[in-house]
């Protein structure tokens, strides 16, 4: 293992970098073999969102997100989205978004941008991300792993890592205990972040399932916890914790992990090819120094339709 000890990395674009390093680990991640996949497509969704408005407005992120799937003739866009997700538009498409029962990850990638948006303001932060998951979830694990995932970001805009990185995501996360009740649950979960502090520098993905799921089959939050341990160390080639995410947890973890790298590296090249990587460049930097405005930017439904008729045609 490296050296447990605090560290801080120098600042790359203040997380500039974080949507970039999301569609790259969503990418990875293989769950549409082609690119991305609807991970990332809702993250930018939000980011557009963020942009625009700064503040969430889970009536509008509703509206916003459903534009994707379609109306009227139009087909839906997005792409290998997940069985919960899934679920969840069609209940909103008949007129009833409410959350979707039992354990999940998608909320993880899904609160990145929100990790960007409010990097100086934890309490904005935690306010959001907790309505943003209670939009699609009603288990605590569930929300929180948005948090966690949100609040990781954060850290990493400010070049944090390491013990830093954990301890500043138990920070932020401890306030939730009271927001979502379920005590005794909630805290056994904030615990477990806590318990990660003696194993950074764990940089290999089966060794950070051993360590969060302790021999048994994990779930989506020690999924989320594994992948946080892997996302905390500084790493060469830094690229490594997606590829070790990628291996343990698919795109969803993945693309979190890439979330959080992503917004410590800055916007760079990454190994591995994917579609639209200016574009994620650029949204990311706009959530971070602005201008406030997406009207001069390409509207996602139309990048995505773009995207998927070239495949359909052959051209890609």
């Amino acid at each position: 293992m490296t050296d447990a000890g605090p560290r801080f990395s120098l600042v790359a674009g203040e997380g500039d970098g974080a949507m970039l390093g999301l569609a790259a680990g969503d990418a990875a991640g293989g769950i549409w073999e082609l690119g991305y996949s609807a991970i990332t497509e809702q993250a930018t969704v939000l980011a557009y969102h963020l942009i625009e408005h700064d503040r969430l407005d889970t009536g509008t992120v509703v509206r916003e997100l459903r534009e994707l799937d379609g109306s009227g003739e139009e087909e839906p866009v997005y792409r290998a989205e997940s069985g919960q997700f899934r679920a969840w538009l069609d209940r909103a498409a008949a007129g009833n978004p409410v959350p979707e029962e039992g354990e999940s990850l998608d909320g993880a990638s899904r609160a990145i941008p929100l990790g960007v948006a409010h990097r100086r303001d934890p309490g904005r932060l935690r306010e959001d991300v907790v309505a943003l998951g209670r939009l699609f979830h009603d288990d605590p694990s569930a929300i929180l792993a948005g948090v966690l995932a949100a609040s990781a970001v954060a850290a990493s805009c400010f070049g944090q890592s390491g013990r830093d990185l954990i301890g500043g995501v138990v920070e932020t996360c401890e306030p939730v205990v009271a927001v979502l009740g379920s005590e005794p649950v909630t805290r056994r979960l904030i615990d477990g972040v806590a318990g990660l502090m003696g194993h950074i520098g764990v940089t290999d993905g089966r060794d950070a399932i051993a360590v969060t799921a302790a021999g048994n089959h994990p779930g989506p939050w020690e999924l989320a916890l594994a992948g946080l341990l892997l996302s905390a160390p500084l790493v060469d080639p830094f690229h490594l914790p997606i590829e070790q995410a990628a291996r343990i947890g698919g795109s969803p973890l993945s693309a979190m992990v890439g979330g959080i790298v992503g917004a410590r590296v800055g916007i760079k090249a990454w190994p591995w090819a994917f579609a639209n990587d200016t574009w994620f460049a650029e949204v990311g930097r706009r959530l971070v120094r602005g201008p406030r405005e997406v009207r001069d930017l390409p509207i996602p439904y139309a990048v995505e339709h773009h995207l998927i008729s070239g495949e359909r045609q052959g051209l890609y």
